[in-house]
């Protein structure tokens, strides 16, 4: 029995040192990832997921059928809509894609002015398509009956509202597929894509797999590029409440993909892991969050910023008033322009009451009190005439920096008028409260910056388009992002992006 029991211990105990030495120790041994490169970005291949027909997806499409090498490079790509926060957003889900399933992005051009909404696949791909500026100049001078579709979704009285110019304009994305191994190739010259894709040299493109579950239902949607597009039963009115998740993303192996919009993050789900967490924490506050690439943008920007005080001295200001009066109950309108002087009023009123609400309690205890004496502030505002406002600005910087660095310095973007001064029926509670208030329209009237700056941008040759204008949202980012604190009201998406910016040193003008 002695015997029995020692032989038994001995079998346990060379058991477990075989078990130490096959199995515990070489998962010791495994390297630490050190990058997103080389660990987390690894190559999806069929052997990692269960294979599962793309139909399966949520609304995916196929055009022809065929395995793709894992060595073959593979890209997807997406329809933009809405305007510059939308776009932006769908670029972000794009980035995230991209890492999660190891392609290279073709980008569409940034589209800057006359936004379109979001649309079934079909739809968006058509008005996706008809924007190109190359063929609307054609058929806008020599009508072809074969391409009237197109001016009719970009009439050819409005072809100057708009333009497109790449995100890398505006944008630097080298820190992307160094940090992360994201590559992006822009598409500049067409609106092609699928199996005619341009933005591609010298790659054949074989298989397409087309992605919205926004549009298709759960058993997809096939079709073939450049034939009809199969419609639902019924025509869509509002989006799917469909999603894709990691899975079957991963298992869309075309050399293509063409996903619908992008602009719902909730709808594609990658994977949950550190190199995503990397990912969404440099999207959330370094790479891809201030547009900053263009100097000439960034220039105007900096000379108002400074002449504000310099940087985190005054506060940025955006009023959707047009949203604000479709959301006031107690009008009976939508248009500013049928409203009463008492309306007006009374809607600025509550404008003011909400900025009061939303500012740091130090400003609003400043803004409340009476301007201190003696100043050249108090001086001004105290007068019999008229104040000029070029040496309101010049007292509103002086009593900030000198006597109360709580006093508010606004800069005011509003999307009724371009000069807000123009309209004290609408703007006087706003200024009555807040006199150092000032606006893009103040700076270009006093030369704080060169009003001719959007024209001589060799990047910039759209003829006819106004680029001062198109490019005015990104310019009030720029200011946004330089300011002490950011307020809309309402608030919209743009609220979230400026969450996004790097905080930036206080400057004082020299």
């Amino acid at each position: 029995m002695l015997r029995t029991n020692r032989l038994v211990y001995f079998v346990g105990v060379v058991t477990g040192l075989l078990f130490l030495i096959y199995i515990v120790f070489p998962q010791l041994q495994q390297p630490t990832p050190e990058s997103h490169l080389d660990v987390q970005q690894k190559p999806i291949t069929g052997g990692e997921q269960k294979p599962q027909p793309p139909a399966a997806a949520g609304g995916a499409g196929r055009v022809e059928a065929g395995q793709v090498p894992p060595s073959t490079p593979r890209y997807l790509s997406w329809f933009p809509h809405g305007d510059f926060t939308e776009q932006h957003e769908s670029f972000r889900n794009a980035i995230r894609l991209a890492y999660d399933t190891k392609r290279i992005i073709i980008a569409p051009m940034l589209r800057l002015g006359k936004p379109y909404p979001w649309l079934p696949f079909h739809q968006l791909a058509q008005r996706y398509e008809a924007q190109d500026k190359t063929i609307l100049r054609r058929i806008c001078q020599t009508p072809d009956p074969a391409e009237q579709w197109r001016v009719e979704l970009e009439p050819c009285y409005s072809m100057n509202d708009w333009t497109e110019i790449p995100w890398s304009t505006l944008f630097d994305f080298t820190d992307l597929e160094a940090e992360f191994g994201i590559r992006i190739i822009e598409r500049v010259r067409d609106h092609h894509w699928g199996v005619q894709e341009s933005a591609i040299n010298n790659n054949y493109i074989d298989t397409v797999d087309i992605v919205d579950p926004m549009s298709f239902a759960a058993n997809g949607s096939s079709v073939e590029h450049g034939a009809q597009i199969v419609q639902p039963p019924e025509p869509l009115t509002k989006q799917l409440k469909k999603y894709l998740d990691a899975t079957q993303l991963a298992n869309l192996d075309a050399t293509y993909v063409q996903f619908g919009a992008l602009s719902s993050a909730a709808r594609y789900r990658t994977r949950n892991n550190k190199g995503q967490s990397a990912l969404k924490r440099a999207l959330n506050s370094r790479i891809f969050v201030t547009p900053n690439h263009l100097l000439p943008v960034t220039q105007t920007a900096d000379q108002m910023v400074e002449a504000l005080g310099g940087r985190r001295r005054f506060s940025s200001l955006h009023l959707n008033l047009a949203k604000f009066i479709a959301l006031d109950a107690r009008l009976d309108t939508a248009d500013e322009a049928a409203l009463s002087s008492v309306a007006r009023k009374e809607l600025m009123n509550a404008v003011v009451l909400e900025i009061f609400g939303d500012i740091p309690i130090n400003q609003a205890v400043s803004a409340a009190m009476p301007i201190l004496e003696p100043s050249r502030l108090a001086e001004l505002l105290a007068g019999p005439h008229q104040v000029n406002r070029r040496q309101l600005l010049d007292a509103c910087v002086e009593y900030r920096a000198s006597i109360d660095p709580r006093y508010p310095i606004n800069y005011l973007v509003n999307d009724i008028v371009d000069d807000p001064m123009t309209r004290p029926d609408l703007f006087g509670p706003l200024t009555e409260t807040f006199p150092c208030t000032f606006s893009k329209a103040d700076m270009r009237q006093w030369h704080i910056f060169d009003s001719a700056w959007a024209y001589h941008i060799p990047q910039l040759s759209d003829p006819g388009v106004d680029y001062e204008a198109l490019l005015a949202p990104i310019v009030d980012i720029l200011m946004a992002s330089n300011a002490y604190s950011f307020f809309e009201i309402p608030q919209t998406p743009l609220t979230r992006f400026m969450k996004w910016q790097p905080k930036r040193s206080a400057s004082t003008t020299s």
